[in-house]
């Protein structure tokens, strides 16, 4: 009997189990966690903090009973510690088990990156990663006055605007020029930097922080040359992939940090797959290897990783990095290439930008929304999207994910048959008119 053995339950772990039992129904199917949860949303702690969801436990979307349903079975607070040959050694409350496997799936996710910055091991610093995070900074924002976020990427804004939520003064400290680096331009940033300030939280950017003061408990920072007061410090500085057992077994580690893949995500060694966070997957646009760090990414190469370890032939083609979050009042995506991403990568662009309503505008309620189209000036192609606005923004990236996945051009996207009524869209919808200013540039 084939036996398939998943390394960790986050989305990839748990969905490379589930497509295991899909393809191979006659398969056993084992997954080894080191957390004491079933599979959570880490996206969604920041919104317990907040308080807009009610407990962290909510965030749990699996159970015991549904997976036992599935046969499949599962190991909590078992920590991988070797591969050996065809056995997974693994460590439960002290002792050494063995258990061996026809099929590997690691899906050991990421792990914080925390910067070496003098103090930062003072009490009252913390990263969000786990619901263990959350809860420890939970506790610690009902006492505290002043946070410090270091970071200004999707999670740091996130967890910022729930502590705002929660009464305390908030400042963000970010060493590059403009929030969301990763995937916004600075003129599309700059329209959230003022949402953000306008709320009332200090937005520090190119701003390094220097020293973080505290003996034993957090007391201020030094963010460039001023001295920030604060109780609570939260590091938002990004992840890296968890490749520390990979490196165990022997696999191919690619440039990015990640696990090598190919398209079936198979690593460098036969029966051994990896998915999720710890893998790389190639650029959609670019070619090259990248690691989206993504839960939408994760669930799609899990289902593949784990149908593949039971025996089908399924594909990962690779990924745009689309992503959409709400902070501070906007909704803001993002997929492809920004331009500066472009720029980098030798790629001459033509933009075309526009600002609209998500409504008919005699239409109570309508929203500003701020659409940034990319494309290639050789072929007109669509290389990269960002969007900016009070609603609706979401299923518009979905849109241009599509378009660049098809290999639409300016043209095509300026005819897209799209839909009107006023309640719920304008008559010119703004990604057409977007694409329609970009064409003229093109044809220039």
């Amino acid at each position: 009997m084939r036996r398939v053995v998943v390394v960790g339950l986050g989305p990839a772990g748990l969905w490379s189990a589930i497509s295991a039992r899909v393809a191979d129904s006659s398969a056993e199917v084992v997954v080894l966690s080191d957390e004491k949860y079933l599979t959570y949303s880490r996206c969604g702690l920041p919104f317990v903090i907040g308080g807009e969801i009610g407990s962290f436990e909510e965030l749990v979307i699996t159970s015991i009973d549904k997976l036992k349903s599935l046969r499949i079975q599962v190991f909590l607070e078992s920590r991988v510690v070797d591969v050996d040959g065809d056995e997974v050694v693994y460590e439960h409350r002290g002792e050494l088990h063995r258990i061996k496997f026809s099929s590997l799936v690691l899906a050991t996710g990421s792990k914080p990156f925390i910067p070496p910055i003098p103090g930062i091991d003072a009490g009252g610093v913390y990263s969000l990663r786990t619901i263990n995070d959350g809860v420890a900074i939970s506790k610690a924002s009902m006492k505290a006055r002043r946070a410090l976020v270091i970071g200004a990427g999707a999670i740091g804004l996130e967890v910022a605007e729930a502590l705002a939520e929660r009464g305390l003064e908030v400042t963000v400290a970010e060493i590059m020029p403009r929030v969301l680096p990763a995937i916004l331009d600075g003129d599309m940033a700059r329209i959230l930097s003022q949402a953000i300030r306008s709320s009332g939280v200090n937005l520090m950017l190119n701003s390094r922080v220097e020293e973080i003061i505290g003996n034993p408990t957090v007391s201020s920072a030094v963010v460039g040359e001023a001295e920030v007061p604060c109780d609570l410090v939260v590091v938002a500085t990004g992840v890296r992939p968890n490749v520390d057992l990979a490196r165990k077994v022997g696999v191919s580690i690619g440039a990015t940090g990640g696990i090598e893949t190919d398209e079936f995500m198979r690593t460098s060694i036969e029966g051994i797959y990896a998915a999720g966070d710890c893998a790389e997957t190639k650029h959609l646009v670019t070619g090259r290897p990248f690691t989206p760090f993504l839960g939408s990414v994760a669930y799609r190469q899990g289902k593949v990783a784990g149908a593949n370890a039971a025996g089908s032939s399924l594909r990962f083609a690779g990924s745009l990095g689309s992503t959409v979050l709400r902070v501070f009042g906007f909704e803001v995506g993002f997929t492809g290439l920004t331009c500066e991403q472009a720029k980098r990568e030798g790629i001459r662009t033509v933009v075309g930008k526009v600002k609209w309503l998500t409504k008919a505008e005699y239409y109570p309620g309508a929203r500003e929304i701020v659409v940034k189209l990319v494309f290639r000036a050789d072929d007109g192609k669509l290389i990269g999207g960002q969007i900016v606005g009070g609603e609706a923004v979401a299923q518009r990236i979905n849109l241009l994910a599509a378009a660049i996945a098809c290999g639409m051009d300016a043209e095509s996207i300026a005819s897209i048959d799209t839909c009107y009524s006023p309640p719920v869209a304008d008559a010119i919808e703004p990604i057409t008119r977007a694409a329609e200013i970009a064409l003229r540039k093109l044809r220039k």
